[in-house]
């Protein structure tokens, strides 16, 4: 049943993703498809408190840490934390650079 949900996984960032570059940490670049998003997110413990943040999910297996770069449409953004992650699909948080 796993794999029906990592297929899923797959074939909804092949469809609606993009082309993103990674610049991880050690200065090592990875190409891969991933979506970049506008959510709404719980602030603070209440959770009708709510803001918008911009989203990047990319395969779970990707390992990215707060301070690598994201770069997609000739826009740069920074890696801030990870929101979720499914085990097939993960999302982080981003910021414009």
């Amino acid at each position: 049943m796993s794999d029906i949900f990592k297929s899923m996984d797959h074939t909804i960032l092949s469809t609606f993703g993009q082309s993103v570059l990674l610049t991880l940490s050690n200065q090592s670049s990875l190409e891969t498809r991933g979506i970049i998003s506008t959510e709404l997110v719980e602030l603070g413990k209440y959770e009708a408190v709510q803001g918008a943040v911009t989203v990047l999910s990319v395969d779970s297996a990707i390992q990215l840490k707060r301070g690598d770069t994201v770069l997609a449409n000739g826009q740069v953004y920074e890696v801030d934390r990870k929101l979720t992650d499914d085990g097939y699909l993960a999302k982080w948080n981003i910021y414009a650079h």
